[in-house]
């Protein structure tokens, strides 16, 4: 089974845990992005406003651990349930993000 989860988002960092290690020593970082933006539904502009937990790991939470906050970043990954408990909590993994200021 081979069905699409892919996630394009801009928004600002404004929140992340300190960097930490897995038990298998992978390195993870958990925090928000704030994501601020005008989008067309029916024939009206909507302001969307909304934070969005997100998790990285390996490189790309070392990467993200060294962001100053409030940067802005283009980020790309898949959405994941939070746990098996709260499987209508969603989280944002990152596996690619780009710096936008």
């Amino acid at each position: 089974m081979n069905l699409r989860n892919r996630v394009l988002i801009e928004g600002f960092l404004i929140s992340d845990s300190s960097l930490r290690n897995t038990p298998a020593g992978i390195p993870v970082i958990e925090g928000r992005i704030l994501h601020q933006s005008s989008q067309m539904q029916l024939g009206s502009a909507r302001k969307i406003e909304c934070e969005i937990p997100f998790l990285a790991l390996g490189d790309i939470a070392q990467a993200i651990a060294n962001l100053a906050p409030e940067q802005k970043l283009k980020c790309k990954g898949f959405l994941a349930a939070k746990s098996q408990r709260f499987r209508h909590a969603l989280v944002l993994h990152i596996d690619a993000f780009e710096l936008l200021n």
